[in-house]
C-alpha cells in the first residue's frame, strides 16, 4: 500500500486514489495541487504498478517540471527511480520535442531526427531572409507572427490594410524553408506531434496535466493524439487563474474538456496558504465564492495606502522593509508586485541606493548576451548540418565570428557542398567534424564542458586580450555545465546530449541556467502580477493600484484583469498591503484608486483614505465616471501628448484593449489601433 496518501486531507486523498477514466480536478489557490499531482504519480507507480515511462506528465513551465521531477526523485529512498524513467515529464513543448525525436516518424513530414528548434530570435532573422530571397510584398513585417496566427484563423487582411499582400506565399515559403533547414519553431512542435500521434503506436496509460487552465486548443489536440481507449487523463487546474488568454488559454476549455471526454469533476477547496482575511477578500474576485476554505486564523487586516508617487512609495518600503528585517523577517519572505515591468525601475534604484538586496523577475533572452548567442549558433550548426542560417551567423558575426560578408559566407557554404575543402576555416572544419568527435568520446566523459570548449578552441574567438575575455569564458563554461547537468542524465551519446542541450536553450532561454528569481536567495522579490503566479510570500506589497493600471487601461469589465488581481492577492500568506498613487507617472493611470479595492469588504481593510464597499464591477461604473468627470480637467493636463497629421496635438485619455483614445481640440475623441498608430508621441 502506498501509505503516503494517509497524510493528505480527504479531498486530496480522494483525488489521488480516484481511478476515473478522465478526471478534472479544480484546485483552488493554495490547496496543494503540486503535492496531489506528485502523489498521483507515485500512487500509480507504487500501488497500481504503472511504469513511469508509461506516463506523460505535462506542465507549462520548466520550473514546474523540474520541481515535480525533483520531488518524485526525492521520494525514492532506495534509488529505484532514475531520471531517465521520467522521459515524458516536462513542458508541452519539451515533451513534444522528445516524442518527435524518439518515437514519432518526423521523416514523414520532411524532417530528420536531428532537427533543432527555431527560437523567436532565429525566426525573425529567417523572416527577413525569406522575404528578400523570394522578393515578397509583405506589409507590417514587425507583426508577422501575429499576422500568421490570424491567417491561420482565416484573416488575411490586417489592421487598416485595404489590399492583400503575399502573406499566403510567405507562410508557404516559411514552412518549406524550415524543412530545408531541419528546424521547427515552438508551434511546429505541438502541431507536428499532434499530426503524427494520431497514427502512432505510442499511447501512454496515463496523461497528467498541471495548470490545465493555461492550456490552449493546440495543446488539447496534442492530448487528444496521445489518447486511446485505454488512456486515463488526470488534469489539475483553477479556472479562476486563467490569465493568459492572449496565448490562447480560456475558461471555456474547461467545458470543452469535460464535454469531449465526459470528464468527472472534483475540487480541492482547502487553502493552506493565506489567512482568513486574505481569503475572504479573494472570494470577491472568483466565480465560486463558497468553494474556497481556509485552515488558518483571521490574521491582520489588509492595508491600503495612498502615496504621492512611486518614488515616495519606494522610500516608504525601504523603511518598512528595514523594520521587518529587524523583527526577524527574511528578505526572501517579502515581495513587491506591479502590473507592468517598467514599474520596477524606481524600486530597483531606491533599493540599490539603500542597500536592500533584491531580485527582479525578468525573462532573459539569449540574444541579450552576445557571446552566448554566438556560441549557441555554433552548437546549432554543429548538431544540425542543414541549419545554414546558424552557420552563416557564426561566420558573419564581427565580434566573435570571422566577420565574413554575406556573399563570402554563402560562397564558402557552396564550396563545402561541392566538397571543395581548400582554405576552409578551422571553425567550419570543427563544425563539420563535430559528430565524429562526439562518437570518439565516451558518454560519461567528465568535465564535458571543458572538453567542448577546447574542441572548438573558443579562446581564439573570444580573444584573451579582450576586456570581456574572462566574463565571456565563464559565461560559456557555466552555460555548458548547467545545460549538461540539468538536462541529461540519460544513457545516450554525447552528440544527442548536446543536441538536446541546444534545444533546451531554445525552449527555455537563459532561464535554463538560472531562474531570474531564486526563491532560496535572501532578497526582496520584484515581479509583475503575471510572474507571481505559482509563488507565495509572507509579506506582499501590491503597488500602483490606480484605475488605468489595475485594470490596465479601461478594461474594467475584463474578467482576465480581475483574475490577475485575484492571483496577486492570493500570493500573500500573512500580510497584504495595496497602494495607489495620488500623482501617478503613467499616462494611463487616473489619480484614483483601482475599482477592485472597492470590491473588498470594508471590514477587511485598514485605510485612512479608503472605505471598501464590496461593490460588484457593474455597480462601479457610475462612480468611476463621476470621478473621471470631476478630475477631467486636471487629468487631461497630465496625459501624454500625441501628434496626428490631420487632427494636430491631442491628449491620450485612455487605452481600450488594443486601442488608444485621444482627445483633440475641435475634433473630440478619436480611437486608434496600437498596432497601426499614425500618432507621434510627444514629451
Amino acid at each position: 500500500m502506498y501509505k503516503a496518501v494517509e497524510f493528505l486531507n480527504s479531498y486530496q486523498r480522494e483525488a489521488v486514489i480516484n481511478n476515473e477514466k478522465v478526471l478534472l480536478l479544480n484546485s483552488c489557490v493554495g490547496s496543494g495541487k503540486t503535492t496531489v499531482l506528485v502523489h498521483k504519480v507515485l500512487y500509480l507507480y507504487h500501488e497500481k504498478k504503472i511504469p513511469l515511462k508509461d506516463m506523460v506528465v505535462l506542465t507549462f513551465t520548466n520550473k514546474a517540471a523540474q520541481e515535480i521531477k525533483a520531488r518524485i526523485l526525492e521520494s525514492d529512498a532506495v534509488g529505484e527511480i532514475k531520471e531517465e524513467d521520467l522521459l515524458f515529464f516536462g513542458t508541452f513543448h519539451s515533451v513534444a520535442r522528445q516524442l518527435l525525436s524518439t518515437c514519432l516518424p518526423v521523416e514523414d513530414l520532411g524532417y530528420t531526427k536531428e532537427f533543432t528548434i527555431l527560437d523567436q530570435n532565429d525566426a525573425e532573422s529567417l523572416f527577413d531572409r525569406i522575404i528578400n530571397k523570394y522578393r515578397l510584398n509583405i506589409k507590417y513585417r514587425k507583426k508577422l507572427e501575429k499576422r500568421m496566427e490570424e491567417y491561420k484563423n482565416g484573416v488575411s487582411l490586417y489592421g487598416v490594410m485595404k489590399y492583400e499582400d503575399e502573406i499566403e506565399k510567405f507562410i508557404e515559403c516559411f514552412s518549406e524553408e524550415k524543412k530545408l533547414l531541419n528546424v521547427m519553431d515552438f508551434g511546429d512542435l505541438i502541431k507536428n506531434a499532434s499530426i503524427l500521434l494520431k497514427n502512432a503506436d505510442f499511447k501512454p496509460s496515463w496523461i497528467i496535466i498541471d495548470e490545465f487552465q493555461d492550456t490552449d486548443m493546440d495543446q488539447l489536440e496534442m492530448i487528444d493524439g496521445l489518447m486511446d481507449k485505454n488512456t486515463h487523463v488526470f488534469a489539475v487546474g483553477d479556472p479562476n487563474q486563467v490569465i493568459y488568454t492572449w496565448r490562447g488559454s480560456s475558461q471555456s476549455l474547461f467545458n470543452t474538456f469535460k464535454e469531449r471526454y465526459n470528464a468527472k469533476e472534483m475540487t480541492l477547496p482547502i487553502n493552506y496558504r493565506s489567512t482568513a482575511t486574505i481569503l475572504e477578500a479573494a472570494r470577491a474576485f472568483i466565480n465560486m465564492p463558497h468553494s474556497l476554505e481556509g485552515v488558518r486564523g483571521k490574521g491582520a487586516s489588509i492595508i491600503v495606502k495612498r502615496h504621492y508617487n512611486s518614488f515616495n512609495e519606494a522610500m516608504y518600503l525601504v523603511d518598512t522593509i528595514k523594520k521587518l528585517i529587524a523583527d526577524g523577517i527574511k528578505y526572501k519572505d517579502i515581495a513587491v508586485f506591479y502590473r507592468m515591468q517598467k514599474q520596477s525601475q524606481v524600486f530597483e534604484d531606491v533599493f540599490k541606493n539603500h542597500g536592500i538586496p533584491y531580485e527582479v523577475s525578468l525573462r532573459k533572452n539569449i540574444k541579450d548576451i552576445p557571446v552566448l548567442n554566438w556560441f549557441i549558433k555554433l552548437l546549432k550548426a554543429s548538431v544540425n548540418s542543414r541549419d545554414v542560417d546558424s552557420l552563416y551567423y557564426v561566420l558573419k558575426d564581427e565580434k566573435y565570428g570571422l566577420g565574413l560578408t554575406a556573399k563570402k559566407a554563402s560562397a564558402l557554404y557552396e564550396s563545402i557542398k561541392k566538397e571543395e575543402f581548400n582554405d576552409i576555416p578551422e571553425i567550419v572544419l570543427k563544425i563539420m567534424e563535430f559528430k565524429t568527435w562526439c562518437e570518439n568520446n565516451k558518454p560519461e566523459t567528465t568535465d564535458l564542458e571543458c572538453h567542448l570548449y577546447e574542441y572548438f578552441d573558443i579562446d581564439n574567438y573570444i580573444s584573451p586580450t579582450s576586456i570581456y575575455y574572462d566574463e565571456d569564458k565563464i559565461l560559456i563554461l557555466n552555460f555548458l555545465k548547467e545545460l549538461i547537468d540539468v538536462s541529461f542524465h540519460e544513457n545516450t551519446t554525447i552528440f544527442e546530449r548536446i543536441r538536446k542541450a541546444v534545444d533546451y536553450s531554445s525552449l527555455y532561454g537563459k532561464s535554463i541556467i538560472k531562474e531570474s528569481i531564486d526563491k532560496d536567495n535572501d532578497s526582496i522579490k520584484l515581479m509583475t502580477l503575471h510572474a507571481s503566479k505559482g509563488l507565495e510570500f509572507k509579506y506582499v506589497f501590491i503597488t500602483g493600484a490606480n484605475y488605468g493600471i489595475m485594470p490596465l487601461g479601461t478594461r474594467l469589465m475584463d474578467e482576465e484583469e480581475k483574475r490577475l488581481f485575484f492571483v496577486g492577492i492570493t500570493r500573500a500568506m500573512d500580510y497584504l498591503e495595496i497602494s495607489y498613487h495620488a500623482n501617478p507617472e503613467d499616462y494611463r493611470a487616473l489619480p484614483i484608486v483601482s475599482p477592485y479595492l472597492k470590491m473588498i469588504p470594508e471590514q477587511l481593510i485598514e485605510s485612512q483614505e479608503l472605505k471598501g464597499r464590496a461593490h460588484a464591477l457593474s455597480g462601479l461604473r457610475k462612480e468611476i465616471k463621476s470621478n473621471m468627470d470631476k478630475n477631467s480637467a486636471e487629468y487631461i493636463k497630465m496625459q501624454k501628448k500625441a501628434l496626428h497629421p490631420k487632427y494636430g496635438t491631442g491628449y491620450i485619455i485612455s487605452e481600450e484593449g488594443e486601442n488608444f483614445v485621444v482627445e483633440f481640440d475641435g475634433y473630440g475623441k478619436k480611437t486608434f489601433s496600437k498596432s497601426f498608430c499614425p500618432l507621434k508621441f510627444l514629451d
